[in-house]
């Protein structure tokens, strides 16, 4: 074996050792540590740490430590028939909402295809494989790594977020919360400078600070509660009551659903049906009633239906036949043609009394 191939396979063993180190040290190593236990230099140490980075494990610094993070090393688990197919619909769920390489929850799959009954194996695996061919984004996988560490650990971050502008805020990390909509990520964090429990999206997160100082959640909170009137993520003290009316044409998809958790539906003589709903805001919801067309009217709140209807006479608008301002044109032109000939012929009557 050429002499490239023996270092090689013993960098992999290295590697392999580094791994080993990091399972077994709670606090985390220095790459000075890390130099000393594998007798290497500290420059080959961290490139070591990039290495473990760049195949997938997830390695977070805290101050000056390197940590694996927590929960990476799991105990051998069995499944049922019944169990591996609701890990399988979750990763099928997982690959239609991520629409961004997240190169740990392909992993996790990865892992958890290797006990699961033949059967279901190989469709884990190939969703796995989907997930990790989407668009890699750097900043977003080592963000996301940051927050749950620091969510698991209890401890205080610093992000630097990005709305009409870009500013730093001290956070305390308390849920991560997919969305659906947008194909988003949402961090649920108590805010020290706002004194308030706010959702930030993930992916307008640029960097996250990971700090030493340790945080005990909210007396009373639970993400349940605090998403209970959520159509989505978005959160109030003052929830909107919601009624609308489907009709008869979409009765059967509409009642075979739960939309939400607080939602009641009455089906009329005629077939229509009225959803009564109490949501934390119309925002959320505004979309999802657009999509049904005419065959969803808004009838609660009115500002909510006028709201609507703006929406909709907009649409109207933009929607018109192209061809109009050519037919509005032509009737211009047949209109201001019409009085021309008229108008002559009126001085030709004229013309020719008075002759």
């Amino acid at each position: 074996m050429a002499l490239d191939g023996f270092e090689k396979q013993d960098r992999i063993g290295r590697l392999l050792h580094e791994l080993l180190l990091f399972h077994g040290s709670s606090r985390g190593l220095t790459s000075q540590e890390i130099g000393e236990r594998m007798c290497i230099t500290r420059r080959t140490a961290q490139r070591d740490l990039r290495a473990l980075e760049e195949i997938g494990v997830p390695l977070m610094v805290v101050g000056s430590r390197w940590r694996l993070v927590e929960g990476y090393f799991l105990p051998p688990v069995r499944f049922s028939l019944q169990e591996a197919m609701g890990l399988l619909l979750s990763a099928r769920l997982m690959l239609k909402y991520a629409d961004r390489r997240n190169r740990y929850t392909a992993m996790a799959y990865e892992k958890v295809a290797a006990i699961l009954p033949e059967s279901l194996r190989q469709a884990v695996l190939e969703t796995a494989s989907a997930l990790t061919d989407k668009a890699e984004d750097v900043i977003y996988t080592r963000v996301l790594a940051a927050l749950a560490t620091a969510w698991s650990e209890r401890r205080k971050v610093v992000i630097t977020y990005t709305m009409e502008r870009t500013f730093d805020r001290t956070v305390w990390p308390l849920f991560l919360e997919p969305s659906a909509i947008g194909h988003a990520c949402y961090l649920i964090a108590y805010d020290e400078k706002l004194r308030a429990i706010r959702s930030y999206k993930v992916e307008r997160i640029s960097d996250v600070g990971v700090t030493d100082q340790r945080f005990d959640p909210p007396l009373g909170f639970s993400v349940s509660k605090h998403l209970a009137n959520a159509w989505a993520i978005w959160a109030s003290d003052k929830p909107v009551d919601v009624e609308l009316r489907f009709t008869a044409a979409v009765a059967k998809r509409v009642l075979e659903t739960g939309w939400h958790p607080s939602q009641s539906l009455q089906q009329k003589a005629n077939g229509n049906v009225v959803m009564r709903l109490r949501v934390a805001s119309t925002t959320e919801i505004k979309h999802w009633v657009l999509g049904w067309g005419a065959a969803c009217e808004v009838i609660a709140p009115e500002d909510f239906r006028n709201e609507i209807g703006a929406e909709l006479e907009a649409m109207t608008q933009l929607y018109r036949p192209r061809s109009e301002p050519m037919v509005a044109l032509h009737e211009l032109v047949s209109s201001v043609t019409g009085q021309t000939v008229r108008a002559t012929r009126g001085r030709g009557r004229n013309e020719r009394a008075a002759g």
